[in-house]
């Protein structure tokens, strides 16, 4: 099994500053292949570009070093106790003041509007779908004769089969798109190759773009070959 993956990052139809930050990393350990994702929203702060960098850290100081052993470590509890932590250490300047007895909603409240982020974690066959806010994730099936598009919930662990992409994605990318459209933007000739995978992505960018999808949009899209 190898996992092909590419990536859009565009600013505003107006320009500005993109409040995206993304995370692609992929490596292989005795024979597997063990790799990262993540698309990152943080409302024009600095928390989602920290949040990339801090996730990229664990990803080479802890996960790959956990996977070089015969058995796989469970990624949701690899994974959990580290996003824990910075999602505490991020959004903790903004509870600043806070009283007491409404610090649990206002936490709620801050990580809805102030970070998103949709990711994917693999090892092998073996997944952990994670994520919270506005990030979309979509499993894209070509294993039948059409493609099936199904919109995936956080957190969702399993095993992650061949044949199928993986769209992480803000909703400004397919925004206005019928899921048909999409399917038939995606599938096509050469669906496994990086650079065909570029040009799809950049393709519903600016399909999107011409049915008046105007913000800064981000998304990666990997396949499973």
């Amino acid at each position: 099994m190898h996992i092909i993956s590419n990536y859009i990052w565009e600013k505003a139809a107006e320009g500005g500053v993109n409040p995206l930050s993304l995370v692609l990393q992929q490596v292989r350990v005795r024979g597997r292949e063990v790799c990262l994702f993540c698309v990152c929203s943080s409302l024009g702060k600095e928390q989602g570009g920290r949040m990339t960098e801090q996730l990229v850290e664990w990803f080479h100081r802890c996960c790959l070093p956990a996977c070089e052993g015969r058995t796989l470590p469970g990624l949701r509890e690899l994974l959990e106790p580290e996003l824990h932590g910075i999602r505490r250490e991020l959004l903790e300047p903004e509870l600043h003041g806070i009283r007491r007895e409404l610090l649990e909603p206002e936490l709620h409240g801050i990580q809805r509007e102030e970070l998103s982020y949709g990711g994917l974690l693999l090892a092998g066959s073996s997944f952990y779908l994670f994520g919270e806010g506005d990030i979309r994730a979509r499993l894209i099936n070509y294993r039948y004769n059409r493609p099936q598009l199904k919109e995936l919930g956080y957190p969702l662990s399993g095993r992650i089969q061949k044949g199928v992409g993986i769209l992480l994605h803000t909703p400004e990318l397919i925004k206005n798109l019928e899921p048909k459209e999409l399917c038939q933007i995606l599938h096509g000739e050469g669906r496994w190759q990086e650079a065909r995978m570029g040009r799809r992505l950049k393709e519903l960018y600016r399909e999107g773009r011409s049915r008046g999808n105007t913000g800064p949009v981000g998304g990666i899209y990997l396949g499973v070959v």
